[in-house]
């Protein structure tokens, strides 16, 4: 596997995910062409901001060749810093308007550093006011497209429950999704997971867009979003790696914070009424669930 092959790929995703968006969302983003000031290579970040679908979202792309790790990463990695790396993959945040609408996270990377390499990604579904048979048909897709290149969906999805965890609030940030990291074993196998999920974004989100994107919307159901969204940021900013890692190696900082929602609120001690849709997302949905065989809830849509 070389370098050149993987880096490929990620441009093939980059570019095929942003014209997903771009029809999904009726307007193309504003595109922002950076340079890696500590190497070799950069990266295309575009960007939609108050647009019609997205209230602000993006997708990423990068690969960038260095001489040395960041101190940070050869901590990680245990690595010898004076080591020479390349690094590139493809990274999605899109936080929608409409609160019918869920949040979705996606990446695919790969990371190289003399001999040693590894492929990681992931993708996860947070929505606000899930529709259980939406939530399961997510997860049913995701089980057909690792089963169609031999990966292990059940590993991957409980990945995904666990890392997406916001241990100080006992909570999921939301329905998960399958999570992988330092696959390390079979370059053509990894790079087969990768590059399918990745070319598979507009068929897992495009149903919850051309189902909901119209749908009505109240005061009390975007305050709900808001206040979910602040979960949101709080998971990024203490646990998410990517986000430390970047933030700590001094990265780029506008790609680092892309993920971040427009606006997001937090409100002191609150917790939903008993028996409310709102209750039942905390409740119910937030936990991890085996989406394959869980019996739907009866106050669930």
């Amino acid at each position: 596997m070389t370098p050149e092959r993987v880096e490929s790929t990620m441009r093939t995703i980059h570019n095929a995910i942003t014209t997903h968006l771009t029809i999904l969302d009726g307007h193309p983003p504003l595109e922002d062409e950076w340079d890696y000031e500590s190497g070799e290579g950069g990266g295309i970040s575009r960007i939609w901001e108050e647009s019609s679908l997205i209230e602000r979202g993006g997708v990423n792309f990068s690969a960038i060749h260095g001489e040395a790790l960041p101190e940070a990463a050869a901590t990680q990695f245990s690595i010898d810093p004076d080591t020479p790396f390349f690094a590139t993959g493809v990274s999605l945040v899109v936080h929608p308007w409409n609160p019918h609408v869920p949040t979705i996270h996606m990446n695919v990377r790969y990371f190289q550093a003399g001999h040693r390499w590894w492929f990681g990604g992931g993708i996860d579904l947070t929505p606000y006011y899930p529709v259980f048979s939406e939530v399961v048909a997510f997860h049913r897709q995701l089980k057909a497209l690792c089963e169609s290149v031999n990966a292990d969906y059940d590993t991957y999805k409980r990945h995904c429950d666990d890392y997406f965890h916001i241990r100080h609030r006992g909570e999921r940030r939301g329905v998960g999704g399958i999570f992988f990291d330092h696959l390390q074993h079979d370059a053509e196998a990894h790079h087969a997971l990768v590059e399918r999920l990745g070319m598979s974004f507009g068929a897992l989100y495009r149903p919850f867009v051309e189902e909901h994107r119209h749908d009505p919307e109240t005061d009390d159901e975007r305050a709900f979003q808001l206040y979910r969204r602040g979960r949101y940021v709080e998971f990024n900013l203490v646990y998410d790696r990517g986000t430390k890692f970047g933030l700590q190696s001094q990265g780029r900082i506008e790609s680092i914070l892309m993920s971040m929602p427009a606006t997001a609120c937090w409100r002191y001690d609150w917790a939903p009424d008993p028996g409310t849709p709102e209750d039942l997302v905390q409740s119910f949905y937030l936990q991890p669930q085996d989406w394959l065989k869980v019996k739907k809830p009866r106050r669930a849509r």
